[in-house]
Parts: structure tokens; C-alpha cells; sequence
């Protein structure tokens, strides 16, 4: 795992950290002048900030969806909830400061129903919605062309009632919907005569649960896989070959190969969260979620279906290339010390790992953490400037604060972008280019979009 390189004291905020594997001098970072303050975080003086907008009145963002970038970056969108309703905001224009509504519950895109899921399409043209209706029993799949004001065209439709349902794109013609049927739970009526009481009801008709592929080039067309597996939401493989099952409470993790129409069960206990996947498709990043002994994160090989453990009680790790992972975490930290000293600060590290597990550098970052806000870390990277973006929580006297730091992997340095107390999201995203950093974050009580041009 990690290897400790040399010991930096922990520090609230630093305008550029410096960080040498060997070096035996600690640096004394000047204190920034904040200037421009995100929905809960200050950034550090200095960073080119593109766009600081406000989000409406009672919007929280959503953990589970990054912003968006559309239309190759001129748009940047941002899902979340408003009053309990599903809601997607488009900024774009002149410095982002346009604002629509992209799609939401009871309005464009699903007038009579509620989003459950959504993705944008490769190229960032168009956005998929799967929306359920309950009156109706169905669920719609939506497309949403990006670059016209026109209304949100249903694509394809399924009778029933689902208790999952998972959308994407494959190529930028072609949504994969995965479905899981609700189970037939039959009713007697409380007059019924013992005779008729032991008849089963007529099940209503319904699609089947299973794999469907929606192809939207042309005339629409819709491909079946009925897969012998559970289906929950689905990562999918940078070249669509494979897929990953999160898992829930009523479904185990699972490996999908579509090629060969055929699933495979992950042994961890569900939900898992897919991190990244290797752009060859070979290998992705998963950590496990649930507070046990051996939660971290973890490296599956789908040719071999070994698992490798990356780092531990940590949340943050990407590919950098196809055999490297950059991960953040503590090398003293063992899954006896995360369980019994879930509040005990440690230095924070990042550390660049080989497929067998073997580091080739570990570098510390300038601030503590313990493995009970370590699990909630978050980490994205960019090829285009070899940069990643990682989230994460330290003790404080005042209480929690987060820290977002922009590690250049090239040059092994880190910046400290944005810090402030912890309340309620903060989620990431790079640009098309790697230029800019849009962060969405905050909660119902206030929040922000703001778009930066981070050091690299």
C-alpha cells in the first residue's frame, strides 16, 4: 500500500504545495486572501474564477451526478432537487450567465412524470431521461436535443412498474436502458370465496427485466438481452463492451459483458460505487460503501477477475493511464486502525500504483484527515493537463472543513483551489479541454455553480 515519505504539519490553506518525495525541508505556505466564496467554500486568491453563479432558491445538488458539460462546453448543467422535484439547470452564454431549465419533473421532459435517471450523451448534444410515470404505470425514455428550445421527444416506452431503472449512452445514437421489474405482489379481495382466493391474479402486461439497447439514428429501434441477473444501475466501460451493477438492497454487484450477453457477481456487499474505468476497458476502480471492516477501494480485472486492493477507507482514485491508479489515503492506515480509530487525524497522501499493487511514488498533500471523512473523498482527473481534482474533509477546531487541491502528477505539486466548512455537497467536473473546473455545491438552504481556471 503507501509508503511514508516525509512528514508536512497539517495546514488550513496554502497557495501552492509543494510536494517532493525526498525532500527534507517543509514548506511555510502564505496564508491566501479569499476573494471569491463558492455556496460554502472560499477560493483561494489568485484562482481564475470564470463563473460563480447561484443556483435557485431551495436547489440542492445532487451527489450522484457531477456537472454536466454540454454542447463541447458552452453549457455546463447541474441536477438536482427543488421542493422534492427532479431538476436539471443549463448555464451557458456569454461567461455562463444564461440560464435554462433543461429538464424537470412535472415540466419539460417528463410532464407527467418523475426523472429517475439521466445521462448526457457522449458529445454533450443531447440528454437522456428515463422517467416514470405511476398513474400510467410506464416508463418513458426521453432524449432531450441540447441545442434546440423545442420540448424533450419520447424515444421508446415500457408498460409496468419498475423498482430499478438505469440509463446511458453507448455512442452518441445509441441509450442502454436497464430494468428491474417490480415483483407481482398479489392482492384478494377480503370477500373473495376461498376458492376464488386461490387463484392467482391476472399479472397486468409488462416489459421484462433485462438489458435493452435503444438505437436513435434514424428509425427508432429497441435490441432485448435478457441477462440471468439482478439489474441495478449500471456503470458502463469506456467502449461499451462491459458494465458494472452498483448493486442495492435487493440486488448483488455484478460484471455485465454485453458482447457475450452474460453477467457475473462481484463479492462485495452492495452498493458499490465505480470510481473509473482503465480507457481500455480491462480494469475499473470500485470502493465499497458500507461502513465494515475491509471497506476501501479496490482494482477488478476483467480478464483475470481478481480484485486488488488500492487504498484503504478512502473514496478517491482514478486511472491515469491504463496500468497506473493515483489514489488518495495513508500508508500507516490498516483496516484494524480505520475500525477502532475511525476520528484519528493522519497526514494525507497520494500515492501512483503499478496493476500488482507496487507504488512508484507517494507524495504528501499538507493536511490531516481521519478514515471516517477519508471515506467521503473524491477524486477526477483530466488527461488534457494531467491534473486531478480531489475533495476531501479534515478535522478542524471550528469543525469539518473541505479542501479541494489540483495535483499536477507531472510536476508532484499540489494547489489548494477551494477550502470552507462542510455543508452539504460539493461535487466536480473538468472541462472538455481540462481547463476549467466546474464545482457544484451546498445544499436546499443555498447554493452554487462555479466554473474555475485551476493552476496546473
Amino acid at each position: 500500500m503507501f509508503r511514508s515519505v516525509f512528514w508536512v504539519p497539517a495546514i488550513l490553506v496554502a497557495m501552492a504545495i509543494g510536494v517532493a518525495g525526498c525532500s527534507t525541508q517543509e514548506p511555510t505556505p502564505a496564508l491566501p486572501v479569499v476573494t471569491v466564496v463558492t455556496a460554502t467554500m472560499n477560493v483561494t486568491a489568485g484562482i481564475e474564477v470564470i463563473a460563480r453563479l447561484p443556483l435557485p432558491d431551495g436547489f440542492a445538488p445532487s451527489p450522484d451526478y457531477p456537472p454536466m458539460w454540454l454542447q463541447g462546453g458552452k453549457e455546463v448543467a447541474v441536477a438536482g432537487t427543488l421542493k422534492d422535484h427532479a431538476m436539471v439547470i443549463g448555464y451557458g452564454g456569454d461567461g455562463y450567465q444564461t440560464a435554462r431549465v433543461i429538464a424537470q419533473d412535472g415540466g419539460i421532459g417528463a410532464p407527467d412524470g418523475a426523472i429517475v435517471d439521466l445521462a448526457p450523451s457522449p458529445d454533450g448534444m443531447m440528454l437522456a431521461l428515463a422517467v416514470v410515470s405511476a398513474k400510467d404505470h410506464r416508463l418513458d425514455v426521453v432524449v432531450r436535443e441540447l441545442i434546440s428550445a423545442g420540448a424533450a421527444t419520447p424515444v421508446s416506452n415500457f408498460d409496468g412498474d419498475f423498482e430499478s431503472a438505469s440509463i446511458a449512452w453507448l455512442s452518441n445514437f445509441t441509450i442502454p436502458l436497464a430494468l428491474r421489474a417490480g415483483e407481482l405482489k398479489l392482492k384478494t379481495p377480503a370477500d373473495a370465496s376461498e376458492t376464488t382466493a386461490r387463484l392467482p391474479a391476472a399479472p397486468p402486461l409488462s416489459a421484462s427485466s433485462g438489458l435493452y439497447t435503444i438505437g436513435i439514428s434514424g428509425a427508432v429501434t429497441t435490441g432485448y438481452t435478457n441477462l440471468n441477473c439482478k439489474m441495478s444501475k449500471l456503470n458502463w466501460s469506456p467502449k461499451g463492451n462491459f458494465a458494472v451493477g452498483a448493486g442495492d438492497a435487493a440486488a448483488p454487484p455484478i460484471v455485465i459483458d454485453r458482447e457475450k450477453e452474460s453477467c457475473e457477481r462481484i463479492n462485495a456487499k452492495a452498493p458499490i460505487r465505480v470510481l473509473d474505468w482503465s480507457s481500455d476497458s480491462k480494469a475499473f476502480l470500485y470502493q465499497e460503501t458500507n461502513p465494515i471492516i475491509g471497506t476501501g477501494i479496490y482494482r477488478y480485472d476483467i480478464a483475470s477477475h481478481a480484485v486488488r486492493l488500492v487504498a484503504i477507507s478512502s473514496g478517491a482514485a482514478v486511472f491515469i493511464s491504463d496500468d497506473q491508479v493515483l489514489a488518495l489515503g495513508n500508508g500507516t492506515l490498516t483496516f484494524r486502525k480505520a475500525q477502532y480509530g475511525p476520528d484519528e487525524a493522519l497526514p494525507t497522501e497520494v500515492a501512483l500504483s503499478n496493476p500488482d499493487g507496487s507504488e512508484t511514488d507517494v507524495q504528501r498533500i499538507g493536511f490531516e484527515v481521519t478514515p471516517a471523512s477519508l471515506v467521503a473523498s473524491r477524486m477526477t482527473y483530466t488527461h488534457e493537463t494531467d491534473s486531478a481534482a480531489i475533495a476531501t474533509v479534515s478535522p478542524m477546531p471550528t469543525g469539518p472543513a473541505r479542501h479541494i487541491v489540483i495535483y499536477s502528477v507531472a510536476s508532484k505539486r499540489a494547489f489548494l483551489v477551494a477550502f470552507g466548512a462542510v455543508r452539504g455537497v460539493a461535487t466536480m467536473s473538468w472541462s472538455p479541454q481540462g481547463h476549467y473546473l466546474a464545482i457544484a455545491d451546498g445544499d436546499a438552504s443555498s447554493s452554487a455553480l462555479t466554473i474555475m481556471a485551476p493552476p496546473h
